[in-house]
């Protein structure tokens, strides 16, 4: 039986930490995640579970959202370096910022630095789009909390051909205290990350959770608007449902099954 605390008792060198669906690395100044191959998913779960298929489209998307915010604003990021696809993983850089998480600071001082990040989240606003997604993307990834209860945890989705143009702002969407690192001596913010759910959205899908610690979804007696979202999506996209990267074993094998 393989669990995550296996895989974290055996890490690699540079490897800072393994997840559910993920590995975390740290090497020189580079800060890299890729998801988990298949020999490497955890067996202690139920066979219905499996790590989000979704995840490279995601990165995919951090990615493009990093390149298009670094030339049309001044929102401090971490600099993107490279995904890539390696025998069953994908992988996701970019630089590695110094600083620590909003979550870990006083009450006194996450008010100093909410001043500044509502000054980002204003920049962000004043990004419009005529149509949803990302510039340079055709799948748009929604927020983690549509996926709660594992609903489509394994899908993207692509804008019906149809769909009449509207106003679309600038969104983050995952915008949670623990996505925004901090320079403990200044207060000031170095970088916003993890943009994997970003794009051009209805502006009513940008949620406020920096105001509290936790993820970004509803908790306790927050608007839980999942069915809203998800009704969105439906009216206005076609899912599509992703595939998890394959090992060259994997992709031999498969050839070998359809010469035969």
């Amino acid at each position: 039986m393989v669990t995550t605390g296996d895989l974290n008792k055996h890490c690699e060198p540079g490897c800072t930490g393994v997840t559910g669906d993920k590995k975390y690395y740290e090497v020189g100044n580079a800060f890299i995640k890729r998801t988990l191959r298949r020999h490497e998913w955890p067996t202690n779960v139920p066979d219905w579970w499996k790590p989000p298929a979704n995840l490279p489209q995601r990165w995919k998307t951090d990615a493009a959202v990093l390149v298009y915010l670094r030339e049309y604003t001044k929102i401090p990021l971490p600099r993107f370096q490279f995904t890539f696809e390696d025998d069953g993983a994908f992988y996701f850089s970019t630089e590695l910022v110094p600083g620590v998480s909003m979550v870990d600071l006083t009450e006194e001082q996450k008010q100093v630095v909410t001043e500044e990040l509502l000054e980002h989240v204003a920049t962000l606003k004043t990004l419009r789009s005529d149509t949803p997604g990302v510039p340079g993307q055709t799948l748009l990834c929604p927020p983690y909390r549509v996926h709660t209860s594992f609903w489509k945890t394994h899908s993207c989705w692509q804008l019906n051909p149809g769909l009449k143009k509207g106003d679309y702002v600038f969104c983050h969407n995952d915008l949670g205290q623990h996505n925004v690192l901090v320079d403990p001596d200044t207060l000031k913010i170095n970088a916003i990350v993890d943009w994997e759910y970003a794009g051009f959205w209805p502006d009513w899908f940008e949620q406020p959770y920096w105001k509290r610690k936790g993820p970004g979804a509803p908790i306790g007696n927050e608007e839980d608007d999942k069915e809203r979202c998800r009704n969105w999506l439906a009216a206005h996209c076609d899912e599509v449902e992703m595939q998890h990267p394959l090992s060259f074993q994997e992709k031999m094998e498969m050839e070998m099954a359809t010469e035969s």
